[in-house]
């Protein structure tokens, strides 16, 4: 069946952008011998398993006598693709052009150049001072100097109080109220940090890999908080305010219309389309169950071999799934019916949101939280019933772990096992068995349900209830994000906001592998447990209310070409050759029409097409430095974004008064889900605002060269609203969620915006997500928000990470399914899935490209050339003599991360045609940045 489901997934249809289609599975009633104890079913096939009989525990209260078999029914719900009109690349012979196009002296370029990265940059302005700022200033203790070699590090926690542990050169994470300081000195940070790192050093000791580099002289270090609000006042009134053209439940969003309201978090399916579809916490999927025999909140674990691949003839194979719908457990309550339960959705915020199902007076709630390692259900006026679909093989009541918490065992059909505990003020508590179904208690009063997954079926389940049980009786509600920065390291937290109490004062954690890698200490561990996430390997348990988390900044990475090949010594550097080569390119390129390119019907591709241009005025103004021909593309340049600032364009931005945040106007008159991509309904804003936010950085850092240097004055409230509304750092400023694009427990950014999804949000485009964070970076340079260029660094470095560990598979990477490490990439992730495709079409070009596009001195920050060769080798270099297209010069750009003396010698061939060229890329810059950065 669900091989049948990946069929219909992997359809296209021309009618609309993406389908919902629910399938219902009944399994068959297998008739087995009487010595198999039950039958399990996953995915529509029967597992026959017969169990030990033997179960060592205080007290069983439960086993089940399911003769001979239990039957599952279930619906899975799966996500059609279809194809969307418009590819993300487009190509042409010949732009319109214009006859008083400024042209470059060549005669003038007779001297080989080496290039200074930090020539222009920003490098004595202070953060700009706001009220989030000053607060933090007042409040927190003194930043040691450089000169003291220290790093100061503030963590927020407020937890019931516990002991502090301390450890020799780590920071304790106490587990107080309080906020609390401490000093760490930065050689145990560097140390930290290149331990963390240490999964991604064996590129260092292939010969394509970066090679010790002399540093250039770097501005000045940022030291101080990474989260301070951006700005705290209204968006810029050329903005027209309005609510979104868009229906959603009435009541589905308690604060929706008042306060700031995610649109790309996990929990989004809660409040759209019907709102039964799941959400994904990692590693549970939980939902809204409206079947008959199982109404109230559905959570689900898959196993590694509940996992489906396929085709199953391919090598490697093209997709892996989680099953979509089987109830592992059900949070209900004998009030509860199809018909009477209502739920709302309230507090939505950047780690998690608070789920309430009721009827009556009575109600359920759980606070849904990112990396929960309980589920956790708070009664109140309710009847408390524990449903499971695949069914209870037996349930062990065990000792107290805390006075007033209650604990159970739980072993299902499928051998995954489960930890219950209940805390209630009611002395005569107790779970009853009606069948193998049913847990149901006659009590009426309040009380708190955990449970918590052991992992996999052969994972060691006494040591992990036994690590459990010092966490019990404590739960997240919600986190989050703090984080300081010392020049080139940086500390970041997610902090864990508790209810509840627990013995050893923290609660239950699960972190991925990204977040292990770089954790400044594994205190809290707990061992036994093997937990899969949905869609990114393994995940690990702690005992612990924050997760602590260092980085190193590569704070050298500016506006020039820069790059991790071998050879590359920091400095870009020309010929006289090269240089005139781009000259004369250049001059081709400047006589097209930069206005007519630039304001198109979508912003999307506005805005490529005003970073294709700025990248030309970058290598005019820092590369080739002619100043006669920059100021005159400056000035076009200028022009051409004023049509975006006034808010003029063919497609013009809203404040949108619903959601709060800055967003296209497209749909409003129509109500076009697909228009401008979506962007109307806040999909793809991260790919779409960092094209403007880099070219805004280029055209802001040459002004201060060439021009009046008022720009950046005169448009920065209105750069800094995109910047707010993908990538608002502070509460502070109410205007806007925070971080509504990149996800920092995940490690990247999420799409798909308002469109409700069995399978969750999805990346596409790697690329086009760490370009944006790029973008903010220099911007934040530019304008002098040292606070917003370090948090870009350490976006980057966080994206680094963990792209490196989930989308750019090596081929020694262990977490990602080795079925699918061939591919290189993953195509799209979503939450529930890895799917080697696109939205817009199957071909290879088009899966590697979209983790291409923009190639630019980011780049290979994240693509290191170790991944980039084999890529290239065992993927790329089979079925790039078959493209004719703009993704030609994509994928000869990306070359460049590797090898580029051979992406420069395809780029500067005579018979180079304009078809290979993306209308949002540019010869001069792909010729410029092959050549700077060769050895």
């Amino acid at each position: 069946m669900l091989q049948f489901l990946l069929l219909l997934n992997l359809a296209l249809s021309a009618s609309a952008r993406v389908i919902h289609k629910k399938v219902t599975v009944v399994n068959d009633v297998v008739v087995t011998p009487s010595t198999t104890r039950y039958v399990t079913v996953t995915g529509g096939q029967s597992e026959h398993v017969t169990l030990d009989q033997t179960i060592e525990s205080v007290e069983t209260v439960f086993v089940a006598h399911t003769v001979p078999t239990t039957v599952i029914t279930g619906t899975l719900i799966s996500t059609v693709q279809s194809i969307i009109t418009a590819n993300p690349v487009t190509q042409t012979d010949s732009y319109p052009t214009t006859a008083d196009a400024p042209q470059i002296n060549i005669n003038t370029l007779t001297e080989p150049k080496t290039l200074d990265p930090f020539e222009g940059v920003v490098t004595d302005a202070e953060p700009i001072p706001t009220e989030a700022t000053v607060a933090s200033s007042a409040s927190a203790t003194p930043t040691a100097t450089p000169t003291q070699s220290s790093f100061s590090v503030s963590i927020r926690s407020s937890s019931t109080p516990g002991p502090v542990e301390s450890t020799p050169g780590v920071v304790s994470i106490p587990d107080g109220p309080s906020t609390t300081s401490a000093l760490i000195s930065s050689s145990v940070v560097a140390s930290s940090v290149a331990s963390s790192v240490a999964s991604s050093a064996s590129a260092a000791a292939s010969s394509s890999a970066a090679a010790p580099k002399p540093k250039p002289n770097p501005p000045p270090a940022y030291n101080g908080d990474l989260f301070a609000a951006i700005d705290t006042s209204a968006p810029p009134g050329v903005f027209k305010q309005e609510p979104l053209n868009i229906q959603i439940p009435n009541g589905a969003v308690k604060e929706l219309g008042q306060s700031p309201v995610h649109t790309n978090k996990f929990y989004f399916n809660m409040f759209l389309g019907d709102r039964t579809m799941p959400v994904y916490t990692q590693p549970y999927s939980v939902w809204w169950s409206k079947t008959d025999k199982f109404p109230g909140i559905g959570v689900s674990y898959s196993q590694a071999k509940d996992k489906v691949y396929g085709p199953q003839k391919t090598n490697p194979m093209e997709y892996m799934l989680n099953p979509v719908g089987i109830m592992s457990f059900v949070f209900s309550a004998k009030e509860f019916t199809t018909d009477n339960m209502e739920m709302q959705l309230s507090d939505p915020d950047t780690f998690s949101a608070t789920t309430t199902v009721s009827t009556g007076d009575g109600s359920m709630e759980l606070p849904l939280v990112q990396g929960m390692g309980f589920v956790t259900a708070k009664y109140n006026g309710l009847t408390p019933l524990l449903l499971t679909q695949v069914g209870f093989d037996s349930v062990v009541k065990g000792n107290s772990p805390v006075q007033g918490t209650l604990k159970y065992v739980a072993k299902l059909f499928n051998g995954v096992t489960w930890t219950i505990y209940v805390t209630t003020s009611d002395p005569d508590f107790k779970f009853l068995f009606p069948d193998p179904h049913t847990i149901k208690t006659h009590s009426t009063k309040p009380c708190v349900i955990q449970m918590a997954t052991t992992g996999d079926a052969d994972s060691d389940a006494g040591s992990a209830v036994s690590g459990f049980d010092k966490a019990a009786g404590s739960y997240p509600v919600s986190a989050s994000l703090n984080g300081q920065a010392n020049g080139g390291s940086a500390q970041y937290s997610i902090d864990y906001k508790t209810e509840g109490s627990s013995a050893s004062g923290s609660t239950l954690l699960f972190a991925l592998s990204h977040h292990k890698s770089s954790m400044v200490s594994q205190s809290g561990a707990v061992s036994g447990p093997k937990i899969q996430s949905t869609n990114k390997g393994p995940m690990y348990a702690y005992v612990a209310n924050s997760l602590t988390l260092a980085e190193t900044l590569e704070t050298d990475l500016q506006f020039l070409p820069w790059s991790q090949v071998s050879g590359f010594a920091g400095k870009a550097t020309l010929t006289a050759a090269q240089q005139k080569l781009i000259a004369e390119v250049a001059n081709s390129e400047l006589k097209q029409d930069i206005g007519s390119q630039t304001n198109l019907d979508t912003n999307y591709f506005s805005g490529k097409a005003l970073d294709k241009f700025a990248y030309i005025l970058l290598v005019l103004s820092d590369m080739i430095e002619d100043e006669t021909t920059t100021k005159s593309v400056l000035d076009q340049l200028k022009k051409a974004f004023a049509v975006f600032t006034k808010n003029t364009q063919v497609s013009p931005f809203i404040y949108d008064t619903l959601f709060k945040g800055v967003t296209s106007g497209a749909a409003q008159a129509s109500g076009d889900s697909g228009a401008d991509f979506g962007s109307p309904y806040y999909n793809d804003h991260h790919f779409h605002y960092g094209y403007f936010l880099h070219a805004a950085a280029v055209i802001g850092h040459v002004d201060a060269k060439y021009g009046d240097g008022q720009w950046v004055n005169e448009n920065k409230d209105w750069v800094n609203s995109l910047i707010r509304d993908t990538a608002n750092p502070s509460k502070d400023d109410s205007y806007f969620p925070v971080y509504r694009s990149f996800d920092w427990f995940s490690g990247h950014s999420w799409a798909k915006g308002l469109f409700p999804a069995a399978d969750g949000k999805d990346e596409e485009s790697t690329s086009e997500d760490y370009n944006h964070a790029y973008g903010m970076k220099l911007w934040g340079n530019v304008v002098g928000d040292k606070a917003m260029e370090a948090r870009g660094d350490l976006m980057l470095a966080v994206m680094k990470r963990s792209m490196n560990d989930y989308f750019y598979m090596k081929d020694d990477n262990k977490i990602q399914p080795e079925q699918l490490i061939g591919n290189k990439i993953p195509g799209i992730t979503f939450e529930n899935k890895l799917d080697y495709t696109t939205y817009f079409g199957t071909n290879p070009e088009y899966i590697h490209g979209i983790h291409m596009i923009p190639v630019t001195p980011v780049s290979s920050l994240l693509r290191d050339p170790t991944f980039v060769q084999e890529e290239w080798e065992q993927n790329v270099s089979k079925f790039i003599g078959d493209v004719n297209s703009g993704w030609l010069g994509i994928l000869h750009s990306n070359q460049a991360l590797y090898d580029p003396k051979s992406a420069y010698e395809f780029f500067s061939q005579d018979n180079f045609q304009t078809l290979w060229l993306d209308g949002g890329a540019s010869r001069t810059w792909y010729l410029a940045y092959s050549a700077a950065v060769s050895a």
